[in-house]
């Protein structure tokens, strides 16, 4: 699997096409760990968020919380656990990049964490 990630990298630094087999690895990642909370359509709207501290993010606002433009740093640095998220109560609670590291390589990890980026900016709303 990690062999046909790294052939659908985007060499240019463009955008994976919504029907490339990254964001497909994505979506399927999401739907794994994800979607309790963010909800199928990803707009926080999951069974689980209720029991959260606070309501998930839409994440199909990201762009449009940051002028237009995907924040992919950011995005990266929540999944991995670098940024802590204020619905997610204390730093006991999983963080997604741990758990990523601890079932993947270093390198497949990394790849978790650009697929599921990918997926998510392809879910980005025009709103």
């Amino acid at each position: 699997m990690l062999v046909v990630a790294l052939l659908t990298l985007p060499c240019d630094g463009q955008a994976a096409a919504d029907d490339s087999p990254t964001v497909d690895w994505g979506r399927d990642l999401y739907m794994s760990y994800c979607v309790s909370c963010h909800g199928w359509t990803g707009k926080g709207d999951g069974p689980a968020g209720l029991a959260l501290k606070s309501p998930p993010a839409d994440l199909t606002q990201l762009s449009a919380r940051n002028g237009g433009e995907f924040p992919t740093a950011q995005v990266k640095k929540y999944i991995e656990g670098e940024k802590p998220i204020q619905a997610h109560g204390s730093r006991k609670m999983p963080v997604w990049g741990k758990v990523f590291r601890r079932e993947s390589t270093g390198a497949e990890a990394r790849m978790q964490y650009f697929a599921l980026s990918k997926f998510l900016e392809s879910i980005q709303s025009g709103d």
